[in-house]
């Protein structure tokens, strides 16, 4: 016990390390830029921000640190040591397909095409069980991650679907992940290795909270898949195609899965006839402190039969001493809440509604990478010139 607390202490200490690092900071200064672009929609959309960029960068950090030291607690046990030439050879493969997609900036896609290519070709020569070893334990900090703290940055969205508008969340956190390794430079030593890990996710069918459960879930079980497929391929060769092969199909399959559940199943933040549904509430608003939840129909507000926000809004006008809120709860039929004081506006009351029509409604669809985008402008101009 006492030995594993003090190989604990060694990666803390060792990580700890790394803020030293101009490079952990340019990490942080591009999941800064990502807060940044989310907030200013998140203004757009609410007309506030939910939280600042500070608490999110700060949020980020430190549970990019609690991943990094049970990453590299793991990497020891299993006794990893992999080759900074591999990794960058990696680092690259996985910049390149994200000029096709920005999805494919993941590992597993990179890992596994990589690996194939090596195994296949014999070059690159690289260490396959070892380099999908890592990507199968980050795989895992990522799963564990999301169920932490997935739903920390949801923002509500409004999306124009076959069926119309509807609301839902984009769900978007990112992680700096320094971990420590052996790596093998002639001789083996540890080494902190930087590593970005990224969440993005809608839920339209689905609760934000049950939606990342299950991505964490099944992103759990695929890491689990993978280091165990990596693992035994140190001693058999042939687990080295079935895991290359398994990784980028296996996540693949994933993300379709997770997009045909938001866009085939049964929407739940559609407009409703009865009322004005509740698509969220933010942190010090006053809907919150009143019982509101994500989900439920405002039926009406101090006697008045609500439709449209404006209705709200009016009653708001009014400067009443308290406000009455009659609703239907998905779980407890009819409840009623009540607030006493005077309410401003629809900014204090921190309630985002799902209306009919909304001029921040975004498509449902996927964004292109660099050279696709290239490619795609390289092709309208071919046939510009045709016609």
């Amino acid at each position: 016990m006492h030995t594993i607390f003090q190989i604990v202490y060694f990666f803390i200490y060792n990580i700890i390390q790394i803020f030293k690092s101009p490079f952990y900071w340019v990490v942080v200064g591009i999941i800064a830029y990502q807060y940044k672009k989310i907030g200013k929609w998140e203004n757009l959309v609410l007309g506030s921000y939910r939280r600042s960029l500070i608490y999110n960068i700060f949020t980020s950090m430190v549970m990019g640190l609690l991943g990094g030291i049970l990453g590299s607690v793991i990497f020891v046990y299993l006794g990893t040591i992999i080759d900074l030439r591999d990794f960058y050879i990696l680092l690259i493969f996985a910049i390149l397909l994200s000029l096709i997609n920005p999805r494919y900036m993941c590992f597993a896609y990179g890992g596994g095409i990589m690996s194939l290519i090596s195994l296949k070709f014999g070059y690159p020569r690289i260490n396959v069980p070892e380099i999908m070893t890592v990507v199968g334990v980050l795989h895992l900090i990522e799963s564990i991650l999301i169920l932490l703290d997935g739903t920390r940055g949801r923002l509500p969205i409004f999306v124009d679907g076959n069926e119309g508008l509807v609301g839902g969340f984009s769900m978007n956190r990112f992680w700096p992940i320094p971990f420590v390794i052996f790596i093998n430079k002639g001789r083996i030593h540890p080494a902190t290795i930087m590593a970005i890990l990224g969440y993005g996710d809608i839920a339209l069918a689905n609760y934000p909270e049950k939606k990342s459960k299950w991505t964490s879930g099944i992103l759990f079980i695929f890491s689990t898949l993978v280091i165990a497929l990596a693992q035994i391929s140190i001693t058999q060769h042939m687990f080295r195609y079935m895991v290359a092969i398994f990784a980028p199909l296996a996540h693949e399959a994933i993300v379709i899965i997770g997009k045909q559940m938001e866009e085939r199943g049964e929407f739940i933040f559609k407009p409703s006839d009865m009322g004005l549904r509740v698509l969220d509430t933010l942190p010090h608003g006053i809907g919150r402190k009143m019982g509101l939840e994500p989900g439920d129909v405002i039926l009406s507000v101090n006697g008045n039969r609500v439709y449209y926000e404006q209705h709200i809004r009016n009653i708001l006008n009014d400067r009443s001493p308290s406000l009455r809120v009659k609703a239907f709860n998905r779980e407890k039929g009819l409840v009623f809440r009540k607030h006493r004081g005077y309410i401003a506006d629809m900014q204090e009351l921190g309630v985002v509604l799902v209306p009919i029509v909304h001029e921040y409604a975004v498509q449902m669809e996927e964004p292109k990478g660099i050279a696709t985008r290239l490619l795609d402008r390289f092709r309208r101009k071919t046939n510009g010139f045709r016609n």
